[in-house]
């Protein structure tokens, strides 16, 4: 078995985003400083032997263009030599390959190329999938990380889904590689990726359920950019009690800074 990291792009972000508080103003310094700071856009390729399993998708090359007359509080930056479908022509891999794709949640940083996957079994959170469609249902989405270009791409795509309930914690995929619920915080339902290697050992894949190390404390420290802060609480203590038992090391979904210690494809891989 091996495991891809892919590089999928950069996008930008107050740091405040990531760390509710974390530039306050205080007596001596009443006026702090923004800081505007880079992070990564990941995907993870399992190969089992007899197909992959792949962890999110990216951002479609779209959303890297800004109409001069609109302004976003998270940047895209990226070339066509990035994004998901040169990553896996990289590895010589063909979409139709793919037989398992896990949606860490729907923002448009995770399933920019969902789409391409029709031979796969497409697995998320129920409860994600229902409410964020609910939201494209009832009037469609406005500025924010749920796009419709995305949900009108792969609903055209008529793809094979997989709804994991809120009680449902683990599903085996196949033997060594499971999807975790971890519940709501981040957005309404959060998944992530358990992946036992042989040689590379544990790993356990948080995606935005822990953008960073800083997040997973201790104590925990909830993003700026939240939609349940007692769930994401709740699923931050899950996650470091599930690594621990599993000794896992967690991958956090957007730290710069541990990303760029990792092995990479397609020069490097896990196994």
């Amino acid at each position: 078995m091996k495991m891809h990291i892919l590089d999928l792009g950069r996008m930008y972000v107050d740091e405040a985003s990531f760390v509710a508080g974390i530039h306050n103003g205080t007596l001596r310094n009443q006026n702090p400083v923004a800081q505007w700071i880079e992070f990564p856009v990941t995907g993870t390729l399992v190969d089992y032997g007899d197909g992959y399993v792949l962890f999110d998708t990216g951002c479609n090359m779209r959303e890297s263009v800004i109409p001069d007359d609109e302004d976003t509080p998270s940047p895209f930056v990226s070339t066509e030599d990035d994004i998901l479908p040169a990553q896996l022509k990289k590895l010589g891999i063909d979409p139709s390959e793919v037989k398992y794709v896990v949606l860490s949640h729907m923002h448009c940083d995770h399933v920019g190329y969902l789409y391409l996957f029709k031979n796969a079994e497409i697995i998320v959170a129920e409860e994600e999938f229902a409410n964020s469609m609910k939201l494209y249902g009832l009037r469609g989405f406005g500025p924010g990380p749920y796009k419709n270009g995305d949900f009108n791409e792969f609903l055209a795509a008529e793809l094979n889904w997989r709804l994991l309930p809120e009680d449902f914690k683990e599903y085996e995929i196949v033997p060594g590689v499971k999807a975790v619920t971890f519940g709501s915080g981040h957005t309404y339902s959060m998944t992530g990726l358990f992946v036992s290697l042989p040689n590379s050992g544990n790993f356990l894949f948080s995606a935005d359920a822990l953008y960073c190390s800083l997040n997973l404390g201790p104590p925990v420290r909830i993003p700026g950019l939240i939609f349940d802060s007692l769930g994401y609480v709740k699923s931050a203590n899950f996650i470091a009690e599930y690594a621990k038992k599993t000794d896992a090391k967690i991958i956090f979904g957007h730290d710069i800074k541990q990303f760029l210690t990792l092995k990479r494809a397609p020069a490097e891989y896990y196994d």
